[in-house]
């Protein structure tokens, strides 16, 4: 009897010290020349680190992208969570992503690199998404040139839809940004989807315009499983260590001494 109460009281003590310790958020509020304004949640690092700044690029807000952003700063990598359709009035349409203003990613980016001195940068993006932090890196190292390399560390991507509208029967016909882009790639590619299929000719593809490409299948899995409404316990599982997930995944993209 005092057994069993004496580890309810340490797991009790044990949750209240996890609460604790999650960074809150702060809202950041990005006026650009454009006029749009890009609102993003920061989550700060604790304690040392601040090596690295992670950007989540987000077609919403999710509690769980939330709760594993608030993990990862936690175990030392601010991360920010930008919901990137929300300044332009766009739904959540595969079309939506290529109606960002290019300049308005470009500032926005721009002004992060300014403010925040001494960090590598690391895009997160899922799904459609992805094609906007490709956009994004692509054109960071346009302007920076050999430079670039230096404070964007790559991008991790969740079951990147990089393809465009693919008809029945065909293999996916690539958005051009796959064939531009040459940069460090981790992607998360969930086994229980119709990309699973691809992931081998995606990472040829991408590979064979110069990029480096770290390929990490998720047994089990779907895509967008955190969001589903159909989700299964083992996506219940998967979405509690979302942080954790993604912080393995970036474990690649911090060596520096990779080109």
């Amino acid at each position: 009897m005092t057994s069993d109460r004496s580890r309810k009281t340490w797991a009790l003590i044990a949750l209240l010290a996890a609460f604790a310790c999650r960074a809150d958020p702060v809202e950041v509020s990005l006026h650009l020349p454009s006029g749009a304004e890009i609102v993003s949640q920061r989550y700060p690092a604790r304690g040392e680190s601040g090596r690295l700044l992670a950007l989540w690029l987000t077609d919403g807000r999710s509690e769980d992208e939330q709760k594993a952003a608030a993990d990862m700063a936690t175990r030392g990598v601010e991360t920010w969570v930008t919901d990137f359709l929300a300044p332009y009035f766009l739904p959540v349409l595969s079309s939506s992503w290529s109606q960002i203003p290019e300049q308005d990613l470009r500032e926005w980016l721009e002004t992060l690199h300014t403010r925040n001195p001494g960090q590598r940068i690391v895009l997160i993006a899922s799904g459609r998404a992805a094609t906007l932090a490709l956009r994004a890196a692509n054109d960071w190292q346009a302007r920076h040139g050999e430079g670039a390399a230096n404070r964007l560390a790559g991008a991790l991507l969740m079951w990147p839809l990089l393809y465009q509208e693919l008809a029945p029967g065909q293999e996916p016909d690539y958005d051009p940004i796959v064939r531009q882009t040459h940069l460090n790639l981790v992607i998360l590619q969930p086994k229980s989807s119709a990309g699973f299929w691809w992931r081998e000719r995606l990472k040829n593809f991408l590979e064979g315009a110069g990029s480096r490409v770290w390929l990490n299948v998720l047994p089990g899995l779907r895509d967008g499983f955190y969001g589903r409404g159909d989700i299964t316990p083992r996506e219940i599982s998967a979405s509690a260590r979302l942080g954790e997930m993604l912080l393995d995944g970036l474990k690649p993209l911090l060596d520096k001494d990779k080109p």
